[in-house]
């Protein structure tokens, strides 16, 4: 008799262990965590010791809340008929409000991919505008164009953008040669 007793008390143990565990979680530092209720979006937990329902609430995932960055690498075409791989360096993060965390986590399958994408769009549409000369002498223009045209868009999906840096511009080899062979003549002129 006294070890069925002893044995319900391990099992009330047990369970008690399994359903404390399914109740505490902890958030870390520039983080938040998004809870479902039954599946649906139930709230945003901040960083530090937090509690849900066990078997009712979920951790459908967490949300980086540091500022990142995004190196992107473009090929166009200038005006001049020359064409440049041109890399920019976005900075970025989520909104840290309920509804900008609750956005970026649901709205956007793969916004580093989104945010590429609208580089890209951006690029290809100021670059062909500007003979080579200028792209070099313009690159502070070309990174605020893509800077506002991505907060423009992706605000409505919880991001916001600190900065675009033009880092590289990289003609063709062969559009470098040449230059570098024009500037070497006019120095022999001169």
């Amino acid at each position: 008799m006294g070890t069925g007793i002893d044995f319900g008390i391990i099992i009330y143990i047990i369970i008690t262990l399994i359903l404390l565990k399914g109740t505490i979680y902890m958030v870390k530092q520039q983080t938040a965590v998004v809870i479902e209720r039954l599946g649906k979006f139930h709230k945003v937990s901040r960083p530090g010791l937090q509690f849900k329902i066990p078997l009712i609430d979920s951790i459908a995932g967490s949300i980086n809340l540091k500022v990142r960055e995004l190196p992107v690498e473009v090929e166009t075409k200038t005006k001049d008929d020359v064409f440049v791989k041109v890399i920019v360096s976005v900075q970025f993060f989520v909104v840290d409000s309920i509804g900008g965390i609750e956005d970026s986590f649901y709205k956007l399958n793969n916004p580093e991919r989104q945010i590429q994408s609208y580089v890209f769009d951006s690029i290809r549409s100021e670059v062909p505008k500007m003979e080579l000369d200028a792209v070099f002498a313009e690159k502070d223009k070309i990174a605020i164009a893509v800077k506002n045209e991505l907060s423009e868009t992706m605000q409505q999906f919880g991001f916001d953008f600190i900065k675009a840096l033009v880092t590289d511009i990289d003609p063709d080899s062969k559009v470098k040669h040449a230059m570098n062979e024009i500037n070497a003549a006019k120095r022999m002129k001169e």
